[in-house]
């Protein structure tokens, strides 16, 4: 399945559509074929030694997940921030997921768009009144398209699991016009060499190299000139090692890219496959050279295996060797049913699988959930076959819910996880055998049921459950809980508090009242009456699959905490498997726009993924209380198999603010390997084997 030569657009469609066909062996025929074509020599990935193998080996065997957050052109700003401040990256302005929703008319005159997954995804604007808005809008959208991810690029597996985003930065014309671009090597957190690029936008590109010591190095690198005369040292070299240093401490390689304006540094990007392995050294030995300093990693996959792949390489194996028995297999077993104009695998007689067919390359593959069959190869394909149609979810309302609660099956319940785990997890989860954190989650909802999930995750009913396990002193006080919003007394309330459904979840029925004085009370009660319907639980939202169905809703008004002058406190969620704090999240500014979320294991490590929302790479600083809040955590979850504890510290007051025993349900990790690996830390095994 070698890819001829072809434009990077071109090369990604190709193998976007491979799809399933791209085992580790394709791909290494794939890279091999491009490899030998530009680089000019046999790729050998058994025994890498130049710099180019390498580059190639970590694209199939380092899956890091920090690279996937530093790859991400947009991501990366919160890495930078963190590891060496602020100051070093062009401002963003704003960020979209869609680019329908660009507010064009609140943009300045002049700005950059940029698409965060692959190189050259920009769109540089002067003057706004210029620009043709939806022609704009078109052209990001076909930069968003799943085909044009930069990891179909020849597999740079850094971008692989990015989420396209569509952000406006700052348009500072000096980097528009910048004539320098300072890109330095960096191995095992150490700068060895650097080059630079001039006229980087331009046909007549150079590339000049130096060591570490500002010394010329007499080689070229992809065919590119050399300037005339050579660039001079920039102004700030020092610092700019001093940063790509500190930025490339966790990698075994990669290359941190800076340009110098005025006196101020700004980082360009932060490249872990540069060159995509397929640039040439001329003279040869300085791609030897490069790759003594790149000392390769232990391998690192962190992606979840496709399912069936080991049986589908083995077939694909088996194939090569026996392709008569193949063929005898189709012709015994495949049938066509004439009425429903569709092929199946028929077993016994009896069972019938449905089987499509997909032509690449010259051979036919029966595909069966997955697994592609190799049967024969093709004399002439008169007729394309249609792929399998979207899958379709169609969401109960809570309304439709609560009135059809008694019809609602345990199988139906079972379809909706599944249905709906599918789309927003983007894997079909496995209730029977789950093994990622959400699938436990999922059959812990299905199946788990406890007479205190009630009480302890109800928000008014769960402060006398907490203060008698713990003590009262460590519960948000109470200002009052009410059925009707008539009773409530809006006079008599401080001038800040916080009103909550006390069935609800998330930031939809939470609302802080900073200043009562600006509030429109009759709108507050429109709203929050809404709260009091049974159907706006949780529960009904989630076609009553969960444990927590509320035996009365409430309106729970709690006190306002904070740290004084408007900053707001931070939130510290312990997620409790089997009895002990595993894992938390950190969410600062909560409810403002610089909020971020960030995991970190039980040691205060920075775990390399997200959820939602914004994402900071180093750890929060660790609160001086912290030993106190696991001591409470685990007092209160020591009855159940898991559930998410919240916590506020306010000047050294520990308050907890809820338990939850279905966090996040359906919510899926960013890379998405890190929900297998957390399912690791949750045993409901024990549960299951009673159930069955």
């Amino acid at each position: 399945m070698a890819s001829n030569y072809k434009g990077f657009s071109d090369v990604k469609k190709e193998h976007y559509k491979l799809g399933v066909l791209l085992t580790e062996e394709t791909k290494k025929e794939i890279l091999g074929d491009a490899f030998l074509r530009r680089v000019g020599y046999e790729m050998n990935l058994d025994n890498p030694k130049t710099f180019n193998e390498k580059i190639m080996w970590t694209k199939l065997y380092y899956q890091n997940p920090l690279i996937t957050i530093c790859s991400d052109k947009f991501a990366v700003k919160d890495y930078v921030k963190e590891t060496i401040g602020e100051g070093y990256y062009v401002p963003t302005i704003a960020s979209w997921d869609d680019p329908d929703d660009i507010d064009f008319d609140a943009l300045p005159d002049s700005f950059v768009l940029k698409v965060n997954w692959s190189s050259g995804y920009n769109i540089i604007v002067k003057d706004k009144s210029e620009l043709d808005f939806e022609e704009t809008r078109e052209t990001l959208k076909k930069w968003m398209k799943p085909d044009r991810n930069s990891y179909y690029q020849y597999f740079n597996w850094g971008f692989k699991h990015a989420k396209p985003v569509v952000y406006a930065e700052e348009y500072l014309e000096q980097i528009d016009g910048q004539v320098y671009d300072y890109k330095f090597f960096t191995f095992n957190g150490e700068v060895k060499a650097l080059f630079i690029a001039t006229d980087r936008s331009s046909a007549s590109v150079t590339f000049d190299f130096f060591d570490r010591d500002f010394n010329y190095l007499p080689f070229t690198y992809g065919d590119t000139r050399h300037a005339n005369p050579l660039p001079p040292k920039p102004r700030n070299y020092d610092k700019m090692i001093e940063l790509a240093e500190k930025l490339a401490k966790p990698f075994p390689f990669v290359r941190v890219d800076f340009y110098e304006v005025g006196d101020k540094i700004y980082l360009g990007e932060m490249t872990f496959y540069s060159g995509g392995g397929l640039l040439p050294f001329e003279p040869v030995e300085w791609d030897y050279k490069f790759g003594e300093w790149f000392e390769l990693p232990e391998k690192m996959i962190t992606d979840k295996p496709v399912a069936f792949e080991s049986i589908r390489i083995a077939v694909a194996k088996a194939n090569r060797k026996t392709k008569a028995s193949l063929t005898q297999f189709r012709r015994n077993f495949i049938r066509h049913d004439e009425l429903q104009r569709k092929h199946y695998l028929t077993l016994f007689n009896v069972i019938r699988f449905p089987v499509y067919f997909q032509n690449y390359d010259g051979y036919r593959y029966a595909g069966i959930n997955g697994i592609q069959l190799r049967t024969r190869k093709l004399r002439k394909v008169n007729r394309k076959y249609a792929p399998l149609p979207a899958p379709e979810f169609e969401v109960m309302t809570p309304r439709m819910a609560y009135m059809m609660e008694d019809k609602i099956t345990m199988e139906m319940k079972k379809h909706y996880c599944e249905q709906k785990g599918y789309k927003q997890l983007k894997y079909f989860p496995n209730l029977d055998n789950p093994q990622s954190y959400n699938e436990k989650l999922l059959w812990l909802a299905l199946h788990y049921k406890h007479p205190d999930h009630k009480i302890a995750s109800d928000k008014a009913l769960a402060k006398d459950w907490i203060g008698e396990r713990v003590g009262y002193k460590y519960v948000v006080p109470l200002i009052g809980a009410y059925d009707n919003v008539n009773d409530i007394d809006f006079d008599a309330l401080p001038n800040r508090f916080v009103i909550k459904a006390n069935e609800g979840w998330g930031a939809n029925e939470v609302i802080l009242v900073q200043d009562k004085r600006n509030v429109n009370i009759d709108q507050l009660k429109a709203v929050i009456s809404n709260w009091l319907y049974p159907w706006s639980s949780y529960y009904y939202n989630n076609m009553c699959i969960t444990d927590e169905k509320p035996e009365k809703p409430l309106i729970v008004i709690e006190e306002f905490l904070d740290l004084g002058g408007n900053q707001y406190l931070d939130d510290y969620k312990f997620y409790c498997c089997n009895g002990e704090v595993k894992f938390s999240m950190i969410v600062k500014e909560r409810g403002s726009k610089t909020q971020s979320r960030t995991f970190v294991d039980r040691d205060w490590n920075v775990l390399p993924f997200r959820r939602a929302g914004k994402f900071s790479s180093t750890a929060p600083e660790k609160p001086a209380n912290l030993d106190k809040m696991y001591e409470i955590a685990e007092t209160l979850c020591k009855d159940f198999p898991f559930v998410r504890i919240d916590f506020y510290n306010q000047d050294g007051q520990i308050y907890v603010g809820e338990m939850t025993f279905t966090p996040g349900l359906f919510l899926r990790f960013d890379p998405m390997a890190w929900d297998f690996k957390l399912g690791e830390l949750l045993d409901i095994s024990y549960l299951m084997d009673k159930s069955e």
